[in-house]
C-alpha cells in the first residue's frame, strides 16, 4: 500500500499547495480513492485524489474531511 504524505489542513477555504490556493480552483476526480491516516487520531480514512489546472500546470493531490472537521490534504503521484 502507497503511502500518502500528509501536507496539512485547513478549517478554512484558503489552503495552499506549491504556492497555489487549492480552493480557487475547480477540483476535478481523478478516479482513485486512497487510504490515508489521520494525522491526530491515526485512524485510516478513504479520501479521493483530485487535480487541479492552472495555466499550463495540473496539480495533483488526495483530500478529504478529518475527523476534527477541518480539510485534510495528502500528496498523490499518478
Amino acid at each position: 500500500m502507497k503511502k500518502h504524505s500528509f501536507i496539512g489542513s485547513s478549517g478554512s477555504d484558503k489552503f495552499c499547495i506549491r504556492g497555489i490556493d487549492v480552493f480557487k480552483y475547480k477540483w476535478i476526480m481523478i478516479g482513485d480513492v486512497v487510504i490515508v491516516i489521520d494525522p491526530d487520531t491515526k485512524q485510516p480514512l478513504s479520501f479521493s485524489a483530485y487535480k487541479i489546472e492552472v495555466g499550463s500546470t495540473t496539480l495533483s493531490f488526495v483530500a478529504g474531511k478529518l475527523q476534527n472537521g477541518k480539510w485534510g490534504f495528502f500528496d498523490y503521484d499518478e
